[in-house]
């Protein structure tokens, strides 16, 4: 970055300049980037525009990057096997950057490497490099998977879209580090693969928005087809829940999230009312029933409440999930190392 600067002064016709007024004008121009150098401490050693390479300019912030309006990209849905990362976000359609932890910027537009493939394993090297698995050898049915931006590690410029089972929690950190390099990954979000139900090895059609993910598939349910996975169901109690636990199994949450959009559904039962509560049998959601129709509903909780379906009558029931909000994801870029 440049800076340019006009000084100007009038005299009168005839004046002769002296050398001390040279100098008097010389000497203020001085004080006022002497001023400037006190004002910001540091501004000799404030790097502009430049993707800052030093730890301790990066640690310390002792840059001004030019990526302020980078907005971290969101998964689309694409196939029942590939996810889609959002394009176009600096203005040139297919372009995808993406800022890493270290401040540094890399743009792809190739798909092979930014589309999430869940049917090959990724490479990470420039010969050949392609999004897709790390650390298994096949999709696994009925699991969540994170996906990462990942650099490349043999190029400064190339990034692969990958997708694992180790969920960016910081107990992971340092398993992440050792696979993808310090500063080498972005987490980008959740995808589910599998619904418990009629299609336990497609990836859920989803729509992302920021930290928030609705699914939008078609779960065969005991009562109703609903969207999202199948928690809980059966043909036929006087009950059913769902208590929360943490992983990326079957009927498992990922540690990160930390609230679910719940859906139940209750077969008709002309007798019996229904009650929806928590778990803990804590907070009660909705009551209905007695009439010869289903009833059901979706709702916001806390992920750790689980959910409660009950009544006298032995009917069909279903408990699933058809979103959640992920804690990893902040507003802003916030990558995480």
């Amino acid at each position: 970055m440049a800076l340019n600067f006009t000084v100007s002064y009038t005299f009168s016709p005839g004046t002769t300049i002296s050398s001390s007024q040279v100098n008097t004008n010389t000497t203020d121009v001085a004080t006022v980037f002497t001023g400037l150098e006190a004002e910001t401490k540091t501004l000799a050693k404030l790097k502009v525009d430049i993707d800052p390479t030093a730890a301790l300019n990066v640690a310390t912030k002792q840059y001004v990057d030019h990526y302020s309006t980078w907005r971290r990209p969101v998964l689309q849905y694409a196939t029942a096997t590939t996810v889609a990362v959002e394009s176009g976000l600096d203005g040139t359609s297919g372009n995808i950057p993406i800022q890493f932890p270290d401040g540094t910027m890399r743009t792809e537009a190739t798909s092979t490497r930014t589309t999430f493939d869940i049917t090959r394993n990724a490479v990470l090297t420039t010969s050949g490099a392609q999004s897709g698995l790390t650390g298994a050898t096949s999709e696994a049915a009925n699991t969540w998977y994170a996906l990462y931006a990942v650099k490349v590690t043999d190029s400064s410029t190339l990034w692969v879209t990958i997708g694992s089972t180790v969920l960016p929690l910081q107990a992971n950190y340092a398993t992440l580090n050792t696979a993808y390099g310090t500063s080498g990954w972005v987490y980008l979000g959740l995808i589910r693969n599998g619904d418990n139900s009629g299609a336990t090895g497609d990836i859920l059609n989803f729509r992302m928005a920021g930290n928030t993910t609705y699914l939008i598939n078609t779960c065969t349910g005991n009562v109703l087809n609903h969207p999202g996975l199948r928690l809980a169901s059966t043909a036929g109690a006087t009950s059913i829940e769902y208590d929360r636990t943490s992983g990326t199994g079957t009927t498992d949450l990922p540690a990160n999230i930390v609230h679910a959009y719940l859906v139940w559904l209750v077969a008709a039962d002309s007798t019996n009312r229904e009650t929806v509560r928590d778990q803990q049998s804590l907070i009660v959601y909705a009551v209905g029933g007695g009439a010869s129709v289903v009833i059901g509903g979706t709702f916001w909780e806390a992920a750790d409440d689980g959910m409660i379906v009950s009544s006298a009558g032995s009917v069909a029931r279903d408990i699933g999930l058809a979103g959640f909000f992920d804690r990893t994801l902040g507003v802003g870029s916030n990558p995480l190392l």
